[in-house]
């Protein structure tokens, strides 16, 4: 928790890049979404699409389904569909988003 703190410090007093309510437009999330995201999380990342790392608000709800193993083959197609549609809205694979939420990366 401190090392996530201290990180998040580190990126808002170098300027490289602060959280405001202007990040609200840039939050990672569905673009069926029309409410605003119950659970949302800020991270340091750097996508494949992006330059340098920025501090960016993910909306933890709208990635869920894609969290948990597939118990069955049905399940296993729901996520596969979904990782298309994110891959389609976001311009890239959807699996180092999700690393992120994992805090695998």
């Amino acid at each position: 928790m401190q090392k996530h703190l201290l990180l998040m410090m580190v990126l808002l007093a170098t300027g490289s890049s602060t959280a405001t309510a202007s990040d609200n437009a840039t939050c990672i999330k569905a673009a069926s979404r029309t409410s605003a995201c119950p659970h949302q999380i800020y991270r340091a990342v750097q996508l494949p699409n992006m330059e340098k790392p920025a501090l960016r608000c993910i909306c933890i709800t709208d990635f869920l389904p894609l969290l948990s193993e597939p118990e069955n083959a049905e399940q296993r197609l729901a996520q596969h569909r979904l990782k298309q549609q994110f891959k389609a809205e976001l311009q890239h694979d959807v699996e180092p988003l999700l690393q992120v939420i994992r805090r695998e990366r």
